[in-house]
């Protein structure tokens, strides 16, 4: 009787127990199995036949733990935790192997013996490009920055996938998976990554999964390139650049696409909403917490039809400024002044501004809780006024170093109470700050107030700052809303109910 297959003889035989397990409980333990798996898995000794069926059966695996991992991460704010951000350094390395891992197979001749080579190209090519698109996810909720050779990777993969007989033919359909997976990849840079935070970044994903058909892509420079045009250098490392931010270069081959169809999309939904068409893509669930998805999908939407772009030049700077982090510290310190309690201010260096905003690296002091969409106060001597701000990006490379990109949306706020009229919700008062006219900005005084406090265009306002000032007003537009504020333009209401 033949004797049973050793390890020697077959050089896949831990890998493939392995994969036959169910996944270990704990993600870090998971994560790193699976790098020493794919390190195994390319060992000289394994045949082209046995890596690519190993690399079919890490797809499901890698998957996996990909999506794991980010539903995990959906709760947690800025600085995450060294675990999970080594966690999501390694996952994104194992994603980005998975994916040259296929890349392999299609180069080589015996993995697709017997397999017709359009189909095959087609499904390994989209599965490679799929787990790129999980690497540039991991990475961006993690707030640091994809692999820059996945661009060139990627339009490799793309192009494999149109190989048939040695000539690279036009997609066929928009519904090739391949193609599919390929403009989701792309229209991901679009969402502004790094202006989310993790709950938001996942639900835009999977809503953009649900309409990447929709971007248009081309290899030919369009006649007319509006705003909402990207262009990528196929052989260069680069992200794709919008053409309002950066001009596509003449006399190279490049490839272009076009959100139009997604902002299109977009405002089609929003429209049946605000008709009162409910729909369930637009509700909110605590699987996605913090996320509303209706002010959500107008940023989306806002950024498809017009990315957004830098108007004011930057200088490069490195000085010293205070930082308080969030709605309730600011109103706290404003009210109260520092003294009372040290602990809610932290120290930060300025790395360069402009007239709108600044980008500042933490130095010391508590920070937990920061994400994307909050309000930040910084001021440079303790005798300064305090520059309101909202955090527009932000980026974690280091545990112990943070990056973050702000917004100035006032000067000298001043803290009071507002409470609405109306409403399903029983009305209350919430802790707010009044920003001054800025005619460069707004031509009203305006209010900044936690996410939700809006319910109806008349409300009341409390100020005791010297004395005590009660004003019924009334609201006049909607400026910006995140998941953790929002902006609007008010006015004294002249007829009082």
């Amino acid at each position: 009787m033949p004797s049973q297959p050793t390890s020697q003889s077959d050089p896949t035989r831990a890998i493939l127990e392995w994969l036959a397990n169910a996944p270990a409980s704990d993600l870090s333990d998971e994560t790193g199995t699976l790098l020493t798996q794919l390190d195994a898995l390319h060992s000289p000794t394994v045949s082209a036949g046995q890596f690519h069926s190993c690399m079919e059966l890490f797809y499901g695996r890698a998957l996996a733990l990909g999506i794991a991992h980010r539903h995990a991460a959906r709760e947690l704010t800025h600085p995450l935790p060294d675990a999970v951000l080594a966690r999501a350094r390694l996952l994104g390395d194992g994603l980005r192997r998975v994916a040259s891992g296929f890349e392999r197979v299609l180069t080589d001749a015996d993995s697709r013996a017997g397999t017709p080579q359009k189909r095959f190209n087609e499904a390994t090519s989209a599965r490679a490009l799929r787990m790129l698109g999980e690497h540039f996810l991991t990475m961006s909720q993690a707030g640091m920055e994809p692999d820059p050779d996945i661009w060139r990777t990627a339009y490799r993969l793309y192009a494999l996938s149109r190989v048939d007989n040695g000539s690279l033919e036009p997609a066929a359909s928009p519904s090739e998976t391949a193609l599919l997976a390929y403009k989701r990849l792309l229209g991901m840079v679009a969402l502004e990554p790094l202006s989310l935070t993790p709950a938001e970044l996942e639900w835009s994903a999977d809503y953009l999964t649900r309409i990447c058909a929709q971007l248009h892509v081309q290899e030919i420079r369009p006649t007319v390139m509006d705003s909402s045009w990207y262009w990528l250098d196929p052989q260069g490392n680069a992200e794709p650049q919008a053409c309002v931010r950066r001009e596509a270069p003449e006399g190279r081959s490049l490839l272009f696409f076009s959100t139009t169809g997604l902002a299109r999309h977009a405002g089609e939904l929003l429209a049946r909403h605000e008709d009162g068409h409910e729909s369930g893509e637009l509700a909110r669930t605590p699987e996605f917490p913090g996320v509303r998805p209706v002010a959500l999908l107008d940023r989306l939407r806002q950024h498809w039809s017009l990315p957004p772009r830098r108007e004011l030049p930057r200088r490069r700077q490195d000085y010293k400024v205070e930082a308080c982090v969030g709605l309730s510290t600011i109103w706290n310190v404003l009210r109260n002044g520092v003294a009372h309690d040290p602990t809610l201010v932290s120290h930060w260096t300025v790395l360069n501004e402009s007239p709108g905003g600044f980008a500042i690296m933490h130095l010391q002091g508590h920070t937990d809780g920061l994400a994307a969409g909050m309000a930040v106060a910084l001021r440079r001597n303790p005798a300064d006024a305090w520059n309101l701000c909202v955090v527009r990006w932000l980026r974690s490379e280091l545990a112990n170093q943070m990056e973050v990109g702000l917004q100035v949306v006032s000067r000298s706020p001043i803290p009071v109470l507002v409470g609405f009229r109306g409403g399903s919700r029983e009305s209350r008062m919430s802790m707010a700050l009044v920003l001054p006219v800025l005619p460069a900005l707004r031509q009203h005084q305006a209010v900044m107030a936690p996410a939700g406090t809006y319910v109806s265009r008349r409300f009341t306002l409390v100020s005791d700052v010297d004395r005590v000032y009660i004003a019924q007003c009334r609201l006049l537009s909607l400026d910006l809303q995140t998941s953790n504020v929002e902006i609007f333009q008010f006015e004294v209401d002249p007829y009082p109910l």
